[in-house]
């Protein structure tokens, strides 16, 4: 049985992704020379900001997700699957958990008929996608989230640009400075409706795979016609098929679930009994 973690050693330990040394220890290390050069008092204040931080840090809910999936023993491919529905924002862990809940149960009454027990890898392999759509997901709206802050001010700064580049007493040097300074803001705005549209896109995609889920459960409650469930099935992994053809092609947004860190789903999630999860306390609805 594993160690349990001590979430405020690690909040004060806690290094985000590619950087060799925790940013705690640059705080710290800045306090420590104003205390020692301005004034003591300082290392009094930086001591209660310092136990502020760790008891946010160490509180937060996803920081103990991630944690606790770094501390888990076993399948290394289970330990990437947890941390990467701990990282996700609580309404889009909220709905994997749902879509686990919708899963597991459908495998279940497919595993009961052998006849169907061969698409249950499609539905596992369909978990895995809403997970990536669902990161995916959280990269795109960073961007579309950036835009709807900054849209206005880079509006501006190219109304500045354009005003300036209509004087005629501009050296050389400065309009080119300014055109080029115009092409970033142009990039930037394309950018920005770019990521719009793929979130409208992954949001597609993450309420398709819920609708037809539930489809195929309604079916197969209440189905004596396996051949008609046996075409939506089908139709789920053409649907699959699309959508992670599509995902591939966006390789920008797919960084921390990638297919290559992940091939199966964790056993242990559509399996009942096989292990305990956040989804797992909820009830097939």
């Amino acid at each position: 049985m594993s160690k349990a973690p001590n979430y405020w050693w690690e909040a004060f330990v806690a290094r985000p992704f590619g950087m060799p040394i925790p940013p705690n220890f640059f705080g710290l290390a800045a306090i420590a020379l104003l205390g020692i050069f301005v004034s003591p008092g300082l290392l009094l204040v930086g001591a209660g900001l310092e136990v502020a931080y760790l008891s946010w840090l160490s509180g937060n809910q996803r920081f103990r997700n991630s944690v606790d999936a770094r501390f888990m023993g076993g399948d290394p491919q289970d330990i990437r699957y947890r941390a990467a529905v701990a990282e996700l924002s609580p309404p889009l862990r909220s709905q994997h958990e749902h879509i686990e809940r919708r899963a597991r149960d459908l495998v279940v009454k497919l595993n009961a008929t052998p006849m169907m027990a061969g698409h249950v890898d499609t539905i596992e392999q369909l978990v895995l996608l809403h997970l990536r759509l669902s990161t995916a997901y959280t990269a795109v709206t960073r961007v579309v989230d950036t835009a709807r802050e900054e849209g206005k001010a880079l509006s501006r700064q190219e109304q500045q640009i354009d005003e300036r580049l209509a004087r005629t007493d501009l050296t050389p040097e400065l309009r080119r400075s300014l055109e080029q300074q115009k092409q970033v803001i142009d990039q930037r705005q394309a950018a920005h409706e770019d990521a719009g549209r793929r979130q409208e896109h992954i949001d597609s995609e993450l309420q398709r795979i819920d609708q037809q889920l539930s489809l195929i459960r309604e079916q197969a409650l209440l189905a004596t016609d396996h051949e008609h469930l046996g075409s939506s099935l089908d139709a789920l992994a053409t649907s699959y098929n699309e959508a992670s053809s599509w995902l591939n092609s966006q390789r920008d947004l797919i960084g921390v679930l990638d297919t290559a860190d992940t091939q199966r789903l964790p056993a242990r999630v559509l399996r009942a009994g096989a292990g305990t999860t956040a989804a797992q306390q909820g009830e097939s609805t």
